[in-house]
């Protein structure tokens, strides 16, 4: 092979400019790779947790997310959660989602310790590589699944909603923020709460893209269908209703282009199953019948 057909075969000619097209391969090869890495930062695997029915998924808007999410088994078979959104979309939302993860991986760390502390930590060293017009919201979380307890720190992000059982459906029940967003100010101080889960219970988190999925007549998904999309799946396993709720986002799009990232995770807290009767107490109540 001549070099010059060689070189041509490495580098394409674009159509009609005579121009190798190497600096297009170039960036299309590194944004693959790019979404090859972001995919495997995504939570391939769901640790079991005692008690806990829980999935997760998420549509980037571009290919790139500024969306985060992950979790993780912690000690004593606790849960750590961390769901994030980064300001901005496309390779340097992606970017400082690759940081924010790194840096909430020190959650396996904090099994006894603060979350507010970890939280803290997390957003003084998000402020040495955020730029000055670049923000995240943030929400973590640790279950312990023996107690039923979600120990959670809200640091600017959508609030999750807890839809708790009640005989007459599912109350919800929002976690506000207990601190700012992360990596816009220095030094900034948040607030670790603890809330007591019961079975039967929803814990809903998910980003701002869900809800404002807006139609082709520019209306948003919203907050009210997100809910109602849930609570109408709700007896379902938590993968179904994650799909579910997600189909139901893009039929409501009407084929609308995706604007910005989403991501949803849910998880319930599953009810004790029925004691069966031993095989004594079944031969007793048999007897007792016969007589």
């Amino acid at each position: 092979m001549m070099i010059g057909t060689f070189q041509q075969h490495l580098y394409p000619v674009t159509a009609g400019q005579g121009l190798p097209a190497r600096d297009e391969d170039w960036r299309d090869g590194e944004m693959q790779l790019a979404r090859e890495v972001q995919n495997r930062a995504f939570p391939a695997t769901r640790p079991h947790i005692a008690g806990l029915d829980y999935y997760s998924d998420w549509r980037p808007a571009r290919g790139l997310s500024g969306d985060y999410l992950d979790y993780f088994e912690l000690p004593e078979g606790n849960l750590g959660l961390a769901i994030g959104d980064v300001a901005g979309k496309g390779l340097a939302a992606a970017l400082l989602t690759s940081s924010l993860r790194s840096l909430a991986r020190a959650l396996r760390h904090y099994q006894h310790g603060s979350l507010a502390d970890l939280t803290a930590a997390i957003d003084e060293l998000f402020y040495e590589v955020c730029p000055d017009s670049s923000y995240a919201t943030m929400f973590v979380a640790r279950y312990d699944p023996d107690r039923r307890l979600l120990h959670y720190v809200n640091a600017g992000h959508e609030p999750p909603v807890l839809l708790r059982e009640t005989a007459t459906g599912h109350c919800p029940v929002a976690l506000e923020p207990t601190g700012p967003v992360i990596g816009m100010l220095r030094k900034s101080c948040f607030q670790e709460n603890v809330v007591s889960l019961a079975p039967g219970d929803l814990l809903v988190a998910y980003t701002d893209g869900l809800c404002e999925t807006a139609n082709p007549r520019g209306e948003q998904w919203g907050f009210r269908r997100l809910m109602a999309a849930i609570q109408a799946c709700s007896y379902r396993k938590a993968r179904d209703m994650v799909d579910r709720v997600l189909e139901n986002a893009e039929t409501f799009a009407g084929g609308c282009p995706q604007h910005d990232d989403m991501t949803l995770w849910l998880g319930r807290v599953e009810k004790p199953a029925a004691k069966k009767l031993s095989a004594f107490s079944t031969q007793l109540s048999a007897k007792t019948v016969a007589a």
